[in-house]
């Protein structure tokens, strides 16, 4: 007989009988694990013990071991994400996604220079200024709008330039130029008369 079963004398023979909480002929040793009789869950482990077994949930699973329930390790901030990616719960784990403007495997995640690599939609006469996960666009000196789209200031038009009043305004995109008019001479937001001392 089994070390865990009593063995009962009998006239010419002898039969075997299973001590309290083992199962089996009383002969041979049961194991319900590799038997698969055991009555763990799905998503649980199951350990042979002598006469029994034990049940525990797998890894990204709670429960009892009979009943196994899904970690949402997203929710409950068990993930080991990068703080710029994005966890998506799975069925026993989770995924990490680099957020948009990063890069990387979702643990580790680096931002990209859109201005750097000219992957960004900023107008050409503006400046692409990098940001943490982004970028921004600002029209140039001279120009004015949205960053996406500049048009040119006409400093000449709305008196925003600095001409001497004896000089000639010329516009040009993205800036401007004063002439000293006929008669005069100077650098243009400086004029005299050619007869001027």
């Amino acid at each position: 007989c089994d070390s865990n079963a009593n063995c009962t004398n009998t006239k010419g023979s002898f039969y075997c009988t299973c001590h309290v909480g083992y199962s089996g002929d009383g002969v041979t040793y049961m194991d319900e694990c590799a038997l698969g009789i055991d009555t763990c869950h799905s998503d649980a482990l199951c350990t042979n013990t002598k006469g029994s077994y034990t049940c525990a949930c797998k890894q990204g699973y709670y429960g009892n071991g009979f009943r196994c329930f899904d970690t949402d390790e997203c929710t409950y901030d068990l993930d080991n994400c990068h703080a710029d990616a994005l966890c998506t719960n799975t069925k026993g784990s989770y995924n990490c996604t680099c957020l948009r403007g990063y890069s990387g495997d979702g643990f580790t995640c680096k931002d990209i220079d859109e201005c750097a690599l000219g992957i960004h939609n900023c107008s050409k006469d503006a400046a692409c200024i990098n940001t943490k996960g982004n970028f921004y666009c600002t029209c140039l000196p001279g120009y004015n709008g949205t960053g996406y789209v500049c048009s040119d200031i006409n400093e000449c038009l709305d008196g925003s330039h600095n001409c001497h009043p004896n000089a000639e305004c010329f516009n040009f995109n993205g800036t401007f130029q004063c002439n000293c008019s006929r008669g005069y001479k100077g650098n243009g937001t400086y004029c005299v008369g050619k007869g001027t001392l």
